[in-house]
């Protein structure tokens, strides 16, 4: 046999196996929720109150136990612009010292690099004009 067809052969059940068990995976999770769900209608249904262990706070919001809003730990709209401006910038950076030495032209490297260091930088302006508005 060929090398090449061995290593194909190999790759080829690695993924069928990696796929089988991510279905599988998916299968039992999905069972899981349903025995979940069938138990928490079953005890709605006999007039009991559905333990909080899924969702502790909505069970606190709905029993009128909350002290603090069910959003406070959901991170405010403005992190995620400076997230994005702060991955941005950094792939700005590294695209440009790639194309710059690879492609033995730094211009081009600064050129497309430095437009994703633009984007990045936009998006942080962003996330600090919104925080301000606060």
């Amino acid at each position: 046999m060929h090398e090449e067809t061995i290593i194909l052969t190999v790759f080829v059940l690695f993924v069928v196996a990696g796929v089988t068990l991510l279905l599988m995976a998916m299968s039992n999770r999905r069972y899981m929720r349903e025995l979940a769900h069938r138990e928490r209608m079953a005890m709605i249904e006999r007039g009991l109150v559905p333990s909080p262990e899924t969702d502790p706070a909505q069970f606190e919001a709905a029993t009128g136990l909350a002290t603090t809003p069910a959003s406070a730990d959901v991170p405010k709209r403005g992190q995620r612009f400076r997230t994005l401006g702060v991955a941005m910038i950094g792939l700005g950076v590294g695209l440009a010292f790639l194309i710059g030495l690879t492609g033995g032209d730094p211009g081009i490297g600064l050129g497309i690099g430095g437009a994703w260091v633009a984007l990045g930088a936009a998006s942080l302006l962003n996330y600090f004009l919104i925080t301000r508005e606060r």
